[in-house]
């Protein structure tokens, strides 16, 4: 199971932050595989899986930049998100289930089945919009909780990566990203590879990176 991501300790402590329970730092095994780069069939994006019209509730997301590919502020955001679902629905099976499904869309669910059992809305709920991914959500958080929690049971012994450590630099005016690469002596791809939610245009020369924009700078990289 890809737990071992640079980035778990920090969803961990997003979780913590929110009082959420910690075993939602799962989740994005079965949104994406922890694969920063995954981009959906229907515009989802990131390792959160955040829909564009969802992500703008929560995120900064424009033509310079899109803060769904950036695991870091899209944790952020899923602790949120998770928050209001279970505000709204009263459980975590549902919270879940909306995460996929929506929450209106759940709620409407508990009203026709007359329940908010999961099981049953999951045996019995005929809503067209509530097709097998909806369906499964809960199950399928189930089952990577399992494996997270025992991976001897399932993987041969493996090491996990260390966390990358970063010196985070706020940037006070726009600034072309190769005089920041300069200034900081760091290649431009290491850059890229750090800084996900920085598009294409920034990195091409078209657009400067946003003034008040907080870059991610490996620690190691800094002399």
């Amino acid at each position: 199971l890809a737990r071992s991501t640079q980035w778990t300790g920090y969803i961990d402590e997003v979780l913590a932050e929110h009082n959420l329970p910690p075993e939602l730092a799962v989740l994005p095994h079965v949104e994406s595989s922890f694969n920063p780069d995954a981009y959906s069939s229907v515009g989802a994006a990131g390792i959160w899986q955040f829909t564009r019209s969802t992500g703008r509730r929560y995120m900064h997301i424009d033509y310079v930049v899109d803060e769904r590919m950036d695991p870091f502020a899209a944790t952020v955001a899923a602790a949120q998100l998770l928050e209001h679902n279970h505000q709204l629905t009263g459980s975590w099976p549902l919270a879940l289930t909306a995460y996929n499904h929506g929450a209106s869309g759940v709620r409407r669910a508990t009203r026709q089945v007359g329940t908010s059992d999961i099981d049953q809305i999951v045996r019995q709920y005929k809503g067209r919009a509530f097709g097998f991914a909806s369906r499964n959500f809960y199950v399928s958080f189930l089952a990577a909780s399992q494996v997270s929690a025992h991976p001897e049971r399932y993987f041969a012994p493996y090491n996990s990566a260390a966390a990358v450590q970063y010196e985070r630099i706020t940037l006070p005016e726009y600034l072309p990203v190769d005089a920041f690469s300069r200034a900081f002596n760091i290649d431009l791809a290491v850059l890229k590879q750090h800084n996900r939610a920085l598009l294409e245009p920034v990195w091409m020369g078209k657009k400067h990176i946003p003034k008040g924009y907080t870059l991610l700078v490996p620690s190691a990289t800094v002399n």
